[in-house]
């Protein structure tokens, strides 16, 4: 007697490049909460049949999680249905003086039919946004207007930038005579500080290096140059 044996496979993927996948849609690539909101929203649509479940939650770079909230945490969305989450600001006190980075993280779970016998592969998604607080001192101007002050310096196959100024510097790309150089996870400069990377061997140790950074609407803003 030969017996079948069915097996399903739950596989998690995370993606913190795009905001849709399958049938969920995210309305936003980043969040800015803005001293002094209420709260800020963020969109989502289920463009699919089926229905999926919604986990979000929000993620802390320093060692306490306690600055922010995200209502629901937890639902259901049908087909085609569209909802939003809610992002609350608790009362604890951060930075006057520069901008503060969270993520907020949104997980489309979709649903498994039990009757289904059949070889299935379920796939949970989670996005990944930056989720950036700007002080009421900081509103009155935009990382745009000092992307052009990064300070950059090459040492042997080392090029660090420096971020003068109190905002988040997010870089959609750094070029060095024409060739990308690779970011990995470390695609900005926290406010005040610096961040490097690693030329590949062999690279010229001089020349042209063209960087732009992401916009608060997260499009592309001006491309800056400087000869190093």
């Amino acid at each position: 007697m030969i017996k079948t044996i069915f097996y399903t496979f739950f596989l998690t993927i995370i993606s913190t490049i795009g905001t849709a996948y399958a049938g969920i849609q995210i309305g936003a690539t980043r969040v800015l909460y803005a001293e002094g909101k209420k709260e800020v929203s963020v969109s989502i649509h289920n463009k699919d049949s089926s229905p999926y479940l919604i986990k979000s939650w929000i993620e802390s770079t320093t060692t306490s999680n306690s600055y922010f909230a995200v209502t629901p945490p937890l639902f259901r969305m049908d087909g085609d249905q569209k909802n939003v989450v809610r992002i609350f600001k608790s009362n604890s006190e951060l930075p006057s003086d520069k901008e503060s980075l969270f993520y907020l993280n949104i997980t489309s779970i979709p649903s498994m039919d039990s009757s289904d016998t059949r070889n299935s592969l379920q796939i949970a998604v989670r996005t990944k946004m930056k989720l950036i607080y700007r002080p009421k001192r900081l509103m009155e101007d935009i990382p745009e207007s000092f992307s052009k002050d990064i300070i950059w310096t090459l040492n042997g196959n080392t090029l660090t930038a420096k971020n003068p100024s109190p905002y988040f510097m997010n870089f959609a790309q750094i070029t060095l005579n024409g060739k990308t150089i690779s970011m990995a996870e470390k695609n900005f400069i926290p406010p005040l500080m610096t961040t490097s990377y690693e030329l590949p061997a062999g690279s010229n140790k001089s020349g042209t290096l063209e960087w732009i950074i992401i916009n608060d609407q997260g499009g592309k803003g001006e491309l800056h140059k400087t000869v190093l």
